[in-house]
């Protein structure tokens, strides 16, 4: 271990998840989302990776570069060792070190895992308190459990398609990875929870989470308004159904955002853009109302608003008390004044290379979740990781040499 990773090792210990060691079996972005939360939190974690390419998330683009974008944005964190779990003797060193670790993370296709040696049952008798995770696309059971699942496709099944876009446009898949990071968070939460309750029962618990199910979580709302109105919503782009106004309005120069959720913020809107007998005005005066005449109010909103710029609108908005957003691009973005007043972006040494990632979107005073290392080039811990497990040298050798293992 290098004097920089003794470094990085002791930063990771001061976090909340000190002590606990996680043994990682996912790949591309889901289940790598899940264990780096936990990394961040400050778990060893040990990332198990094909030798012959590595995580599939390495070969996603665009690259700059060794370094594909998806597989720095959620492998920071990480230690690196790549066997081949083809290969028997690579499944034996996979059930040696599950028994040096607290938790186990996989996302193989349902029944995967128990063809190759290595399901829970497996795991759990070379280490009986271990946290067992496994995230699928479709969950542990059902007509669907075995099948395979993007985010793209999960967002189409799960209804959230349906709800995204232009109104009257195709369905559209949302713009990030929602089901695929949602369920890495979900993961995470449950191997807490399992490890919270370990310390007093002593058990070691199975955690299961899904694309489907996170996807059907996040159309609660639009599940209970099928309910309610015995009708399908559909896609409203930057609309909501339940507030008027709400959505992108016009500028002399391009669109901002505005919500409006109340009766009093309406009165304010109809003062900061100079109508303020639309707050009188039947057809506007309530919610109701606007819901009612939502097209007639948006488009005399629509009529104001584009007469001036956005910079002065979003001062007029604000100055009134009135939520308002610009539609900022990713450039922008990265200098928000907010963001570099957060401090949530992180720099990140690739090895020369340089790049920014935010950090876990939370503070947490005393143990703050923070980035102990940059993500792994391909099996570059995997020596050290078999010492710490307890093999041999010649142990290693003979892996090595067998093609089980990839050292650098």
């Amino acid at each position: 271990m290098t004097p920089g990773d003794r470094r990085q090792a002791a930063e990771a210990a001061s976090g909340p998840l000190a002590g606990v060691r996680v043994l990682d079996l996912t790949t591309n972005v889901a289940g790598p989302s899940a264990t780096m939360i936990l990394a961040d939190l400050g778990a060893d974690t040990w990332k198990v990776e094909r030798p012959d390419g590595g995580d599939d998330a390495r070969a996603m683009g665009p690259h700059r570069e060794a370094w594909g974008a998806y597989f720095v944005a959620v492998n920071r964190g990480k230690r690196s060792i790549a066997l081949d779990l083809r290969r028997p003797e690579g499944r034996q060193a996979v059930l040696r070190l599950a028994a040096r670790c607290d938790v186990l993370v996989e996302n193989f296709r349902g029944g995967r895992t128990r063809s190759m040696g290595i399901d829970e049952a497996a795991v759990r008798a070379v280490r009986p308190d271990i946290v067992y995770a496994s995230l699928t696309a479709f969950g542990p059971r059902g007509p669907d459990h075995e099948k395979p699942g993007y985010d793209g496709l999960l967002q189409g099944r799960t209804g959230i398609a349906s709800v995204t876009g232009a109104p009257g446009g195709p369905p559209a898949r949302a713009g990030v990875s929602v089901l695929d990071l949602g369920s890495g968070i979900w993961t995470a939460l449950g191997v807490l929870a399992a490890l919270y309750e370990r310390r007093a029962s002593g058990r070691g618990r199975r955690v299961d989470a899904s694309l489907y199910q996170t996807g059907v979580m996040w159309m609660a709302y639009h599940l209970l308004y099928r309910q309610f109105t015995g009708r399908d919503p559909g896609p409203q782009g930057t609309r909501h159904e339940a507030f008027a106004p709400y959505g992108d309005f016009p500028t002399a120069d391009g669109p901002i955002l505005i919500g409006v959720a109340n009766d009093a913020l309406f009165a304010r809107l109809c003062a900061a853009i100079e109508r303020p007998d639309w707050a009188a005005d039947p057809r506007f005066a309530t919610a109701p109302a606007r819901r009612e005449n939502r097209a007639a109010l948006e488009s005399a909103i629509a009529d104001a608003t584009r007469r001036r710029p956005s910079a002065e609108w979003l001062r007029r908005l604000e100055e009134a008390g009135v939520p308002s957003a610009p539609v900022q691009p990713v450039g922008r973005l990265l200098e928000d004044p907010q963001l570099a007043a957060l401090g949530q972006l992180e720099e990140l040494d690739l090895g020369g290379l340089r790049a920014r990632v935010p950090r876990l979107p939370f503070e947490l005073s005393g143990t703050p979740p923070g980035i102990a290392r940059p993500p792994p080039r391909l099996g570059e811990h995997g020596r050290e990781i078999l010492l710490e497990a307890g093999f041999g040298e010649e142990e290693i050798r003979a892996l090595a040499a067998g093609g089980a293992l990839r050292l650098p």
